[in-house]
């Protein structure tokens, strides 16, 4: 997909910021509530397969790569093309690999501030609500327990729906349609024309 950059996102990337913020405060909230931590923990999410669905998002997270020193973001890209390339084998052997994000130094994420939402979101109990009125909940990761009962839920409702306004206007801000939905590493080879032209101004 040709992902044009707005001539003005700076507004945007702050409204998303916004609602970022109100993200992550629900989610301290409920931590607080049961005591959680990531601290320690023999698994890391950041193998799992999350899909991110937002231009914005992309957007978001580009501001957050050409942060990091040339260094490591030539070596994001590196590791990009390889977590990509290992998909197609996938396809062969029918199997999903744990493979770590690119964006992962050390055990931990490079791009914190600007790690899209369901990054941001992952771990606790939570429930969003669906447009026939329903609700889909869900438990929440290894770490919380399934045993353990989940009396506060996070409500992603509000936030699902500030972000998909905020990316309709994208959208129709600079005419692109279809259907993004892409990991981490996809998202770095989306940008990474843009990212090796950075590189090259350094």
């Amino acid at each position: 997909m040709d992902i044009p950059r707005p001539d003005n996102i700076a507004p945007l990337l702050e409204r998303l910021r916004f609602i970022f913020a109100g993200m992550d405060a629900a989610y301290d909230e409920a931590a607080a509530h049961y005591g959680f931590s990531c601290s320690g923990c023999e698994d890391n999410c950041c193998t799992q397969r999350f899909f991110h669905y937002t231009l914005a998002e992309y957007f978001y997270l580009m501001e957050g790569v050409r942060a990091l020193d040339g260094e490591k973001r030539a070596e994001a890209l590196l590791r990009a093309r390889e977590v990509t390339g290992a998909y197609e084998g996938e396809v062969e052997r029918g199997e999903l690999l744990p493979l770590m994000c690119p964006l992962n130094f050390g055990g931990l994420c490079s791009v914190y501030e600007f790690r899209p939402m369901i990054c941001r979101a992952h771990g606790l109990p939570h429930r969003f609500r669906r447009p026939d009125g329903s609700y889909q909940e869900g438990r929440g990761c290894h770490r919380f327990g399934e045993e353990e009962a989940a009396d506060v839920r996070i409500d992603r409702t509000g936030f699902y729906t500030e972000l998909a306004a905020l990316e309709r206007e994208l959208r129709q801000g600079i005419g692109v349609a279809g259907k993004y939905r892409r990991t981490t590493a996809q998202m770095l080879m989306d940008m990474a024309g843009d990212l090796e032209f950075d590189n090259d101004k350094r």
